[in-house]
């Protein structure tokens, strides 16, 4: 596999919480890129760039993935506060997509009052667009959003579900999403770890040219040395 490969501040979500210190940890692995990660709002409107960071960062492929827990997209303080946060750091860094993860009651026509590529995922099993009926109407209404394609969330309910994706929509796939996730786990896991024929064959299918970002989540940081790992798998196929 040849695809660029980033690797997701999330991935050490549990290890700090600290942003500068997360891209700091994630600086050893030599990756394509790197995609900051921000859950809640606040940290991302408090969110200072240490120079160091900040130069590395503009070396490498950066996207954003914008806040999903404290916030409804729309015209209200909180989300044009944020919006204007990630602009900031948009530009700053050079990044090339914001990410979103879309709920019923965001109404994204916000977003046409900002400069930067922005992108929505499909849900897992447990809420929201899952189908890629739901996600090519959207996509249609929305022709100013791209797609992230969510490898994990679609796994989580189905093989023939992840197939359809990487078949039906992978030329408006921006980026790709990639961990295991199945009904029984709360965090997404290393794909290497479940690694079984199923997979191998979704994996051969994703086109080359589709930036991948890793999305696994390090436990502690025994796990650190599990992104290599997971970085020289997918790099066999």
């Amino acid at each position: 596999m040849k695809n660029p490969i980033s690797i997701s501040t999330g991935f050490v979500y549990k290890i700090s919480e600290d942003m500068n210190e997360k891209i700091r940890l994630l600086k050893s692995f030599s990756a394509d890129g790197i995609e900051l990660c921000f859950a809640f709002s606040r940290d991302l409107i408090n969110f200072k760039i240490t120079q160091d960071n900040l130069e590395y960062l503009r070396n490498k492929r950066i996207t954003i993935h914008a806040p999903w827990k404290d916030i409804v997209y729309g015209n209200n303080l909180n989300c044009i506060n944020t919006l204007n946060s990630i602009q900031e750091l948009y530009n700053k860094t050079n990044a090339v997509l914001v990410n979103l993860d879309k709920r019923q009651e965001d109404d994204l026509n916000i977003l046409k009052n900002y400069n930067f590529f922005s992108t929505i995922e499909n849900e897992d099993w447990k809420q929201g667009i899952t189908s890629t009926k739901q996600m090519q109407e959207i996509l249609k209404q929305n022709p100013n959003l791209g797609f992230t394609f969510d490898f994990a969330h679609a796994l989580s309910i189905s093989i023939e579900l992840t197939t359809e994706y990487l078949i039906k929509l992978r030329s408006k796939m921006a980026q790709i999403h990639i961990a295991y996730l199945d009904k029984t786990m709360t965090d997404h896991d290393f794909l290497h770890r479940h690694n079984n024929k199923k997979i191998e064959c979704l994996l051969k299918i994703i086109p080359e040219n589709i930036p991948l970002v890793l999305e696994a989540v390090a436990s502690d940081e025994t796990d650190l040395s599990l992104i290599k790992k997971e970085i020289d798998y997918l790099r066999n196929f």
